[in-house]
């Protein structure tokens, strides 16, 4: 009977070891100011490696408060993704025959496919009517478009106007465009050119601050090199710098200790995240899954070859901002609490332009608070602390109930 008491009793301290810890352990709150910033309007904030680290790579931990301590609505920016290029193309003639045509021949020497050109035209009221061919000789010409007309060449601000022209996706190394001039004296053509988008590549982050440590398994033949951090960093990105030898190509993993309960004990084992190749012959970059990790080992399968000489490993994050409207010279507080849920704000259906550059606004004094006082008073009664406390006492009094009324019946039948 003793013994029953007491594994009972070890299951009950047992179960409420395992509420203490995670009543301390779930909390998570850092604070930090924002930089005023000089204008007032939409600012790009960028999450630092340092606040990822806080919020375990979990934005909707994020908030921002203003000097009333006023939630500020934020979302997620990516950043301009595409930006216009415009090439200006070479004019290699102008001809014009009065009273029946001006004709336009452009040089596209790189045979580029072309579906539009946006021509400079000198302001006028006059309308005109075009047609567009091209041409791979400059001699013999096919039609593109034909007969189309334009309309509305003058802008009151400017002394010019640009307008698209638009036909059928070609390569032909040379086009012509007719103006018609029956009816109106000749347009004074500008300058011809291409609008193109291309995509913006957004420069990684790289990680600073961790430490790391080689051995040699000669048993396994593998070279075993050890990183930490001193907290957990998402990585998205590794690079090698190797000197030696001139030639090679190993097998190597991202390995993770964890510990699993097997049997009711804990078994340590080893996980392997990432596989990959390094190569002589090739830049030895790789991209991996938005890894959140604080210690981890990267395992190199040497065989019967020689060490590599590494130089230089190097981490990398993805850059991540969110956008908010602030006002100029405002103060505002920066907080990140793990309680907290995904905010609804109406800010990303607000109409907002997300492919822009916005001026970027800046976070400072990150610090850690283990007992914050200034808890969110909008908070319901079940989101408190108080309340989390009173469902613990709440179990260990059901708990210990069922315990002792277990006990007792085991005495009696006995």
């Amino acid at each position: 009977m003793s013994n029953l008491k007491t594994q009972t009793m070890k299951t009950i301290f047992s179960i409420l070891s395992i509420l203490f810890a995670l009543s301390f352990s779930s909390a998570q709150n850092y604070q930090g100011k924002m930089n005023p910033v000089s204008e007032s309007g939409l600012h790009q904030i960028v999450i630092s490696p340092e606040l990822r680290s806080a919020s375990q790579n979990n934005l909707d931990h994020l908030r921002i408060f203003d000097a009333k301590n006023n939630e500020v609505p934020y979302v997620l920016f990516e950043g301009k993704s595409t930006d216009l290029q415009y090439e200006n193309l070479t004019i290699l003639s102008k001809n014009a025959v009065p009273n029946k045509v001006t004709s336009i021949i452009v040089s596209n020497e790189k045979a580029l496919n072309l579906d539009h050109l946006t021509l400079k035209i000198a302001n006028t009221d006059v309308d005109k009517t075009y047609s567009i061919s091209g041409s791979n000789n400059n001699l013999e010409w096919f039609g593109l478009v034909i007969n189309q007309k334009i309309i509305g060449l003058n802008d009151a601000g400017e002394n010019f106007v640009e307008r698209d022209f638009s036909f059928p996706l070609n390569n032909y190394k040379f086009l012509k465009i007719d103006f018609i001039d029956k009816n109106s004296l000749p347009i004074n053509v500008l300058e011809v050119g291409l609008e193109k988008n291309y995509a913006i590549k957004k420069s990684k982050i790289e990680l600073q601050n961790f430490e790391q440590r080689i051995t040699t398994d000669k048993k396994n033949k593998q070279t075993k090199i050890h990183f930490s951090f001193k907290d957990p960093q998402v990585i998205d990105a590794i690079s090698f710098d190797i000197s030696a030898p001139n030639f090679y190509l190993r097998e190597a993993r991202i390995v993770i200790n964890k510990t699993r309960i097997q049997k009711r004990a804990e078994v340590n084992y080893a996980e392997t995240i990432s596989n990959f190749q390094l190569n002589s012959k090739v830049k030895n970059s790789f991209e991996v899954s938005e890894l959140l990790v604080k210690e981890f080992t990267i395992e190199i399968d040497n065989q019967d070859n020689p060490e590599l000489e590494i130089k230089k490993i190097s981490f990398f994050q993805n850059p991540v901002s969110i956008l908010s409207d602030l006002k100029a010279n405002e103060n505002y507080i920066f907080k990140i609490d793990s309680k907290l849920s995904a905010p609804a704000y109406d800010l990303a259906q607000s109409g907002i332009d997300f492919n822009q550059s916005y001026p970027v606004a800046t976070i400072s004094n990150l610090n850690k608070i283990d007992n914050p006082k200034d808890a969110d008073s909008s908070k319901t009664f079940w989101q408190t602390p108080l309340f989390m406390w009173l469902c613990i006492g709440l179990a260990v009094l059901i708990i210990g109930y069922f315990a002792m009324t277990m006990i007792k019946d085991l005495n009696k039948e006995n």
